[in-house]
């Protein structure tokens, strides 16, 4: 067999040059998770975050703490999901939202001025007492990405895996990718919502 690959040097060297590239991407796709650290923050989003003009659920952060608002009062016809994901131990929890009490039910009426005019805050305990950043790039480094454009993964990804991969909300730093679960479907990507990172209890 080695005498053959000896006089046969083309066909040896289109049988090595893939097992060759296959290495190469393959170690090139390792090195992010030995050289960048994992995030360190945990992370709130919410899914089936429409955000409709003058009428559901509002979610921002002001002065570090979460605000939960409901304006109008008529109740929309899709509820926003709020999730905290813990990128040390990889776990996801739900965090419980109620909408307030007396919403109309969605129909074809038009909602009025004054009734798009109402807000009533909610409150939320398990987001009451945190401290968070709301900035795109959390403090170690890692940013949230949301949707076709924000998938930064390695060379091998990037070639062997289908494109609706690269649909997907992660935390990405050079190169290191962390996908957040429970993020949507992979069509609608844009409904997810980045809320912030927790930066203390």
């Amino acid at each position: 067999m080695k005498s053959f690959l000896r006089e046969n040097p083309t066909i040896a060297f289109g049988l090595g040059l893939p097992l060759l590239l296959v290495v190469v991407f393959l170690l090139v796709s390792g090195i992010p998770a030995l050289l960048v650290d994992p995030p360190k923050y945990d992370v709130l989003y919410a899914t089936e975050y429409y955000n409709y003009p003058g009428n559901g659920m509002q979610i921002s952060v002001v002065d570090g703490k979460v605000q939960v608002v409901y304006q109008g009062n008529a109740q929309g016809y899709q509820k926003p999901r709020v999730w905290r994901y813990s990128p040390v131990n990889g776990a996801v929890k739900e965090i419980s939202v109620l909408l307030p009490a007396g919403l109309v039910p969605p129909g074809p009426r038009p909602v009025t001025p004054a009734e798009a005019a109402v807000v009533t805050p909610i409150s939320v305990p398990d987001l009451a007492g945190l401290t968070v950043d709301s900035s795109s790039i959390a403090p170690d480094g890692y940013e949230f990405s949301a949707g076709a454009n924000g998938y930064s993964g390695d060379v091998f990804t990037g070639l062997f895996y289908s494109s609706r991969y690269r649909n997907e909300v992660v935390l990405t730093k050079q190169g290191r990718s962390f996908r957040l679960p429970n993020a949507g479907n992979v069509y609608y990507t844009n409904n997810t919502h980045f809320i912030g990172w927790v930066v203390a209890p």
